[in-house]
């Protein structure tokens, strides 16, 4: 910083694809400033594991500024002037179908998390734009007035001038400063992955469609270069029929629970179940209540993605 004869510390909580897109922006921004950026991810490697994200327009003229937008252009999937489809769940027919002008270079970007999170995480290591940390699980922060202590489980420390919180819904750090608790949504979620070359009966023009009744619908879209095809399907459960489900990517359940929540949809839907893993991903989304801010300790402590504002789009009535 102008003035400054030590670096400017910026420590980043958290390296899922908030972090690691954060600590890349700000050096992209800053890149003549004298600052030092350190990513402490709490694994014991940069990895994401689970399925597809969708980068919407926004999103992907961000990653197009930093100068990766080909790259990510490389991995995503392409939706064939669709951005989805809407159908009947029962006999799949059209809804609404809206267009998407993804014949221009930047463009809405169904990605694999992997994928997005390697891209992310190569790109900082080949610009040295911020130094990654492992196993490093931040449990609490101390304000000394002109810096901040990161205290991990390790026992190790390390110190700051601006700490960003990018630790997901349990976020440790938001747990620091707001006494609240995640809350069950009223929905659960099953999600797959499945090969493009196993579907050979395609009935519609892309492969992002979704499949719409009164409490569930059956969303898919493509990923890895069209490669791969991302299966997510949202139902509304009563939170008694949901305390068993854990939100985490190794919560499991067995393939014939899908076929039952699904057994009235489309035979095109019956076809996508028939092909997912015997044990697919069984979800509980949560949310976390809207906070009326998202920095602490007079500004050197912030949040970030799901830490500051994990939320669904729907209410809470079969909680």
């Amino acid at each position: 910083m102008p003035g400054r004869s030590s670096p400017f510390r910026i420590a980043i909580v958290g390296g899922g694809l908030g972090g690691l897109f954060c600590a890349l922006a700000i050096r992209h921004h800053c890149d003549n400033q004298n600052i030092e950026i350190n990513v402490y991810e709490q694994a014991s490697e940069y990895k994401e594991i689970g399925a597809g994200v969708g980068l919407g327009i926004n999103a992907a003229r961000l990653i197009h500024q930093l100068g990766i937008g080909d790259e990510l252009n490389a991995i995503a999937g392409h939706r064939k002037g669709v951005w989805i489809t809407f159908r009947r769940f029962d006999n799949g027919e059209e809804i609404l179908t809206v267009p998407a002008a993804d014949t221009q270079k930047i463009r809405q970007s169904p990605v694999a998390r992997s994928d997005i999170l390697d891209l992310l995480r190569h790109t900082i290591e080949s610009r040295k734009s911020a130094t990654l940390y492992t196993k490093k699980h931040c449990t609490k922060l101390d304000d000394n007035d002109e810096d901040v202590t990161l205290h991990f489980a390790d026992d190790s420390t390390a110190k700051a001038d601006v700490v960003i919180a990018c630790d997901g819904i349990h976020s440790n750090v938001r747990n620091q400063f707001i006494d609240d608790k995640p809350v069950y949504s009223g929905q659960i979620a099953y999600r797959a992955t499945i090969p493009v070359s196993e579907l050979t009966k395609w009935p519609l023009e892309s492969w992002s469609a979704m499949w719409c009744a009164k409490g569930k619908h059956f969303l898919t879209f493509p990923i890895a270069s069209n490669k791969i095809l991302n299966v997510v399907a949202f139902a509304n459960a009563h939170g008694k029929d949901a305390e068993k489900v854990a939100e985490s990517w190794t919560s499991t359940c067995e393939r014939k629970d899908v076929e039952e929540d699904y057994r009235d949809f489309a035979p095109i839907v019956h076809d996508i179940i028939a092909r997912m893993p015997e044990q697919p991903s069984k979800w509980r989304i949560n949310d976390r209540e809207p906070l009326d801010r998202w920095h602490y300790m007079g500004g050197k402590v912030m949040l970030l993605g799901d830490a500051a504002h994990a939320s669904t789009y729907t209410t809470r009535d079969w909680v």
